[in-house]
C-alpha cells in the first residue's frame, strides 16, 4: 500500500473507531439518538480536518529538523489548538441534542475535563505520526548513506582498477625492453603478446568481476610474455578442478599474485623454477593459491608493492571482512600467496 493510501486509510479508520466509542458511550448514559450519528460524522469530519492541516504545518515548516525543546513547544501549542477547536463543536452539539438530559452545569473544571478527554486521541495521532515520521526519515537517511558508500565503493574500486592497469603495463613493458636489444624477434613477440594482454585488460576493465577461467586465460598470456624473456628459468602448472571455473574473482587480480610470483621468486633465483597455480572449494569459499620458489623475508613483504595493496583493498570492497589475501613461507624454499573469497557465480 502507498504512504498516501495508508495514511488516509488510519485517518478514516481511526477517527471512525474513536467517534464510535464516544457515541456508544453517549448512547448507554442518555440512550439512543439519531443525532449520534450527525455528531459523530460532525467530530470525524472536523478531527481529520485539524490533523491533516497540523500534517502540512510540520512538512511545509520541516518541523522534523527543529530541536526537542522546540518541537515538543510547537506540539503542545498544536495540541491544545485542536483539542479547544473539538471542544468548541462539542459543548454546542452536546445543549442542542441532549436539551433536558443534560444535566451538567458548565464550569472551568468540566471545560478543561472536556479539554482533557479530546486531547488524549490527538496527543495519541501526534505520537504515531511522529513514530512513522521519524521511521521514515531514519529509513530515507539509511538508504542515502547506502547510496553514497556503494558510490564511494564503485569510485575507489574504479581508481583501484586504475591504478593496477598502468602498474602491470610497466612491468610488461620492462619484459619487453630487456629483449630489444638481446633477441629482436623474441622482443616483436613480445609486444604481439602484451597487446593481446592489453586488449583482455581493456575488455574486462569495466566489470568487477569475472570467471576464474577467464583470468586464467590471462594469467596464461602473461606467462607466456613472461617465458619470452625468463625462457626455461620460467616454468609453471595449474591446478583448477572443473568446479572452481565459474567462481567469480576481480579482474587482473589473479594476474597481480603471478606477477609477484615472479617478480619476488623467479627472477631471484639463477636456476628459476617452477609457479604452481591452484585453486579448491571450501565450504562455500574458493581457496586460490600462487606458489612459488624462494623464502619471505621482512624486506620482501614490505616491498610487494602497489599491485598486491590494491588487491588486498579491492577484495575489501568487493566481498568485505569474508574475503582474505595474505602470503605466508610454505616452506624453507617456497612461498605462497593465498586468496580466499566466497563463492560465487553470475547467473
Amino acid at each position: 500500500m502507498k504512504k498516501n493510501q495508508l495514511y488516509w486509510t488510519l485517518q478514516f479508520g481511526g477517527w471512525f473507531a474513536w467517534a464510535l466509542n464516544e457515541a456508544l458511550l453517549y448512547t448507554n448514559q442518555y440512550g439512543w439518538k439519531w443525532a449520534w450519528l450527525f455528531s459523530s460524522l460532525a467530530n470525524i469530519s472536523l478531527a481529520i480536518f485539524l490533523t491533516h492541516q497540523y500534517r502540512h504545518i510540520t512538512k511545509h515548516f520541516h518541523w522534523q529538523d527543529l530541536s526537542l525543546f522546540r518541537l515538543l513547544q510547537l506540539n503542545i501549542l498544536a495540541l491544545l489548538f485542536m483539542a479547544l477547536c473539538l471542544v468548541g463543536l462539542n459543548i454546542p452539539m452536546d445543549y442542542t441534542f441532549l436539551q433536558e438530559s443534560y444535566d451538567v452545569t458548565l464550569s472551568p473544571f468540566i471545560v478543561i475535563q472536556i479539554l482533557f478527554n479530546f486531547m488524549k486521541p490527538l496527543a495519541i495521532w501526534q505520537l504515531i505520526y511522529f513514530f512513522f515520521q521519524y521511521s521514515n526519515k531514519k529509513l530515507d537517511m539509511e538508504r542515502e548513506q547506502d547510496r553514497l558508500e556503494r558510490t564511494i565503493q564503485e569510485t575507489e574500486g574504479k581508481v583501484l582498477r586504475a591504478q593496477m592497469n598502468p602498474h602491470f603495463v610497466f612491468n610488461a613493458l620492462n619484459s619487453v625492453q630487456a629483449l630489444i636489444t638481446e633477441d629482436p624477434q623474441k622482443a616483436k613477440k613480445g609486444i604481439n603478446q602484451l597487446s593481446k594482454l592489453l586488449r583482455s585488460s581493456l575488455l574486462t576493465e569495466r566489470r568487477k568481476t569475472i570467471p576464474l577461467a577467464e583470468e586464467l586465460e590471462t594469467v596464461a598470456d602473461y606467462l607466456a610474455l613472461e617465458k619470452i624473456r625468463y625462457e626455461d628459468r620460467l616454468t609453471w602448472k595449474m591446478e583448477i578442478p572443473s568446479t572452481c571455473s565459474k567462481a567469480q574473482i576481480p579482474p587482473m587480480m589473479l594476474q597481480t599474485l603471478v606477477e609477484n610470483a615472479i617478480k619476488h621468486g623467479i627472477s631471484h633465483s639463477v636456476k628459476g623454477g617452477m609457479i604452481t597455480i591452484a585453486a579448491q572449494l571450501n565450504e562455500g569459499s574458493v581457496h586460490i593459491s600462487v606458489i612459488n620458489p624462494g623464502q619471505l623475508k621482512a624486506e620482501m613483504a614490505n616491498s610487494l608493492g602497489i599491485g598486491f595493496e590494491n588487491s588486498k583493498s579491492r577484495l575489501n570492497l568487493l566481498f568485505g571482512e569474508t574475503a582474505q589475501l595474505s602470503i605466508r613461507p610454505l616452506d624453507k624454499n617456497h612461498v605462497e600467496a593465498m586468496m580466499v573469497l566466497p563463492y560465487l557465480e553470475l547467473k
